[in-house]
């Protein structure tokens, strides 16, 4: 593992490899997240030549990058720093740079266009880097923006795109780029096994979110159709939700999308971290103690290194779920 902190100054860049300062660092991300962030404690050793010599004043807004097996994992900001005494640590919370599209909110309203040239039009208009952007291909008659986020904008634009491909996006951050994805992508050559990696598993279920009716509307107000689970409604009663139906979209097939029935989830922790095991895709488990056998997509991840040992803690679904955001013809 590396770690450089780089502090702008005008037009001069430091960069500093401070990985021998650093006792513990934790990098995690979700799904509904969709930023990634960081937490790194550093030494604060004042009197201490070899950390002194680091001159480690680092503030918010400076650069964090992570790097494991020279691969560059992480390229945030530094969002807040902790120090609990004039001796001991300081802890610093970074994020990436999605950040910025969570926190910048504009105004558009789109016609006749698809979800990756919206994706690539707020991009550049907020002078954003853009990597691979899933091309969908499907089209989007009206979408109107009023206030959103840069990032609920484009997830809005790809649900509306999901809706009709079937594919589910995922957005990250390749260092300064934003790419989008396809959602639930199989870690490779990598299965969690009690015997091999598990330390702790848990085993969850809950109807907390279930939807088992919805009932479809026109844009003048008349129920126009409705699909339900009965099963589900005969065993946990009614969970009803509204559909409005929407241009160029199928109002059956998106109604059906919407059924939410009994939510399974797994929580992990493991030994010898995997890199690829981030939110977003689908890793293999085989645990005899709970029955757990097969495909599960990560719904969080927390890596953590300390002492030499990579660990982490996932939060594992049964369904791969995407983070849908509705546009506001919609609601």
């Amino acid at each position: 593992m590396k770690i450089e902190w780089i502090h702008r100054n005008g037009d001069y860049v430091s960069i500093s490899d401070i990985t021998e300062a650093v006792t513990s660092v934790s990098w995690s991300g979700s799904v509904s997240q969709a930023a990634r962030t960081l937490e790194i404690t550093v030494l604060n050793a004042p009197e201490d030549k070899n950390i002194e010599t680091l001159k480690l004043n680092i503030g918010v807004g400076d650069t964090i990058k992570l790097y494991e097996n020279e691969k560059v994992i992480f390229f945030g900001e530094v969002q807040t720093a902790e120090k609990l005494s004039r001796y001991g640590t300081v802890t610093y919370s970074c994020m990436d740079l999605l950040a910025h599209l969570l926190r910048s909110t504009a105004v558009y309203n789109f016609t006749n266009t698809t979800a990756e040239a919206i994706t690539r039009k707020v991009c550049a208009d907020f002078e954003i880097e853009t990597g691979e952007i899933a091309e969908s291909n499907a089209p989007i008659q009206k979408m109107i923006i009023d206030g959103s986020s840069i990032y609920d904008i484009i997830m809005q634009a790809y649900t509306k795109a999901s809706k009709q491909t079937g594919i589910l996006y995922i957005c990250r951050m390749q260092e300064a780029k934003l790419s989008v994805e396809m959602k639930g992508t199989e870690v490779q050559n990598f299965v969690l096994a009690e015997e091999y990696n598990i330390t702790n598993i848990s085993y969850q279920e809950t109807i907390e979110n279930m939807v088992n009716i919805i009932k479809i509307y026109d844009d003048t107000g008349n129920q126009i159709g409705e699909v339900k689970k009965e099963d589900w409604i005969q065993k946990y009663g009614i969970y009803q939700q509204v559909y409005k139906k929407e241009q160029g979209i199928n109002e059956t097939t998106a109604a059906i999308n919407m059924f939410v029935g009994v939510e399974k989830k797994v929580t992990l922790d493991a030994i010898e971290g995997n890199l690829n095991c981030i939110a977003g895709n689908a890793v293999e488990v085989q645990d005899k103690i709970t029955g757990l056998n097969g495909i599960f997509w990560i719904d969080s991840d927390t890596h953590t290194w300390e002492n030499g040992t990579h660990t982490m803690n996932l939060e594992l679904n049964f369904k791969n779920l995407m983070d849908e955001k509705e546009s506001a013809e919609e609601t």
